[in-house]
């Protein structure tokens, strides 16, 4: 079992309960160009991102924003469409009982740079994978692990599912499941990026 908050209240979930969705072809096909254009254009901000208290991680990443106005302002609407494609194409307000997202970001990493499993806060997160030369083969996918208490001194993690990082592909996921970006292999010589939207449930219940 595993605990999940929604504002005061504390709902109990079983790992059975966990949402792990995979959509492909998100995008149509001029609109996923045209994304992964404007992505092979973003300087990256190299640093360290503490997604972990407990352990060291750095990597490149790009925050666009938390409303739209924002994500304009700071030259990254043409994220926004991933956002409305998805929520109107997979019903994520009957789905997920989610109908906008809290923030929105971006992240990257090459060979040698290993992330770190965490968790994130908020109720769902969402990952698109926009880069369409990417090959099976390099890795660069999501290692999503089983419930497990992220208080704990010592952890033990049983992976729950890999989901491949596939051109024009969006994940979907509790936000409460430990994860981590998965290593590229040592014959890649691209960059790995992601875009990452952060929601909330409407209300208790799905």
């Amino acid at each position: 079992m595993s605990n999940r908050d929604y504002g005061e209240r504390k709902i109990q979930m079983s790992t059975s309960d966990r949402i792990i969705d995979v959509y492909d072809d998100v995008m149509e096909p001029h609109v996923a160009e045209l994304i992964d254009n404007e992505m092979k254009k973003t300087y990256w901000h190299y640093g360290h991102w503490k997604s972990d208290e407990k352990q060291e991680g750095y990597h490149w990443t790009r925050f666009c924003g938390k409303t739209e106005e924002e994500i304009i302002e700071n030259g990254f609407d043409w994220v926004l469409p991933i956002w409305e494609t998805a929520k109107e194409k997979y019903n994520f307000a009957q789905k997920y009982r989610i109908d906008e997202y809290v923030r929105v970001y971006m992240n990257a990493h090459t060979y040698g740079i290993e992330p770190n499993i965490h968790y994130d806060d908020g109720d769902f997160t969402l990952i698109y994978y926009p880069r369409l030369d990417w090959k099976p083969e390099w890795g660069g996918g999501t290692l999503i692990f089983d419930a497990d208490d992220k208080n704990a001194e010592v952890h033990n993690y049983t992976l729950d599912k890999l989901v491949d990082c596939r051109p024009n592909r969006l994940l979907v996921f509790d936000a409460y499941l430990p994860h981590q970006g998965q290593s590229i292999m040592r014959d890649c010589h691209e960059l790995r990026y992601v875009i990452v939207f952060k929601s909330n449930v409407r209300g208790f219940n799905r």
